[in-house]
C-alpha cells in the first residue's frame, strides 16, 4: 500500500511557484522578459551605431570609400587625413560639422551626412536619419 506524500504548506507554495515559473518559461513569458531586459542592457554593437565626428575622422579619413547613394549614383573617393577628397577626375574638401561629414565639391551647396557603422569595413550615409547611401572602407591605393 502506498502512503500519500504529505507536504508542509510552505513546501506546497514553493512547489507551485517552481511549477508556475517552469510553465511561464516554457511558454516564453519569463524567458522573453529576461531576454528583453538582457537585450536592453547590452550596448549597441560598434558595427551598428551612428558615429561621432571624431569617430568619423578615425574610420573614414585616410581611407578610400566606394559605394552607391540611394539615387543610384556610385562613387569611389579617397579622403585624406586633412579632409581633401580625391575622386576620378574631381576633387573636393570634407569637414566635420555637428557629428556629420560635410562634402564641398566647389559648388554652392555643401551636403552633410551622418555616418553609421554597418560592419567592420562598411558605413551608411544618413540624411535626416534615413539611409541615403552606403560604402565600403578600404586602405587607399599607394
Amino acid at each position: 500500500m502506498q502512503r500519500p506524500i504529505a507536504f508542509a504548506a510552505s513546501q506546497r507554495l514553493a512547489t507551485l511557484a517552481m511549477a508556475a515559473t517552469l510553465v511561464a518559461t516554457l511558454s516564453g513569458g519569463v524567458s522573453s522578459a529576461f531576454a528583453a531586459d538582457a537585450g536592453a542592457a547590452q550596448a549597441q554593437p560598434e558595427s551598428d551605431r551612428v558615429l561621432s565626428g571624431d569617430q568619423i575622422q578615425q574610420r573614414v579619413w585616410g581611407h578610400r570609400v566606394h559605394g552607391a547613394m540611394a539615387n543610384g549614383q556610385s562613387y569611389d573617393e579617397t579622403y585624406a587625413n586633412d579632409g581633401k577628397i580625391q575622386g576620378d577626375g574631381y576633387t573636393g574638401q570634407a569637414k566635420i560639422v555637428d557629428d556629420r561629414m560635410c562634402f564641398d565639391y566647389g559648388s554652392d551647396s555643401v551636403e552633410c551626412y551622418g555616418v553609421r557603422a554597418a560592419g567592420d569595413d562598411r558605413i551608411e550615409w544618413l540624411k535626416q536619419g534615413e539611409v541615403a547611401g552606403e560604402g565600403v572602407i578600404e586602405a587607399p591605393a599607394q
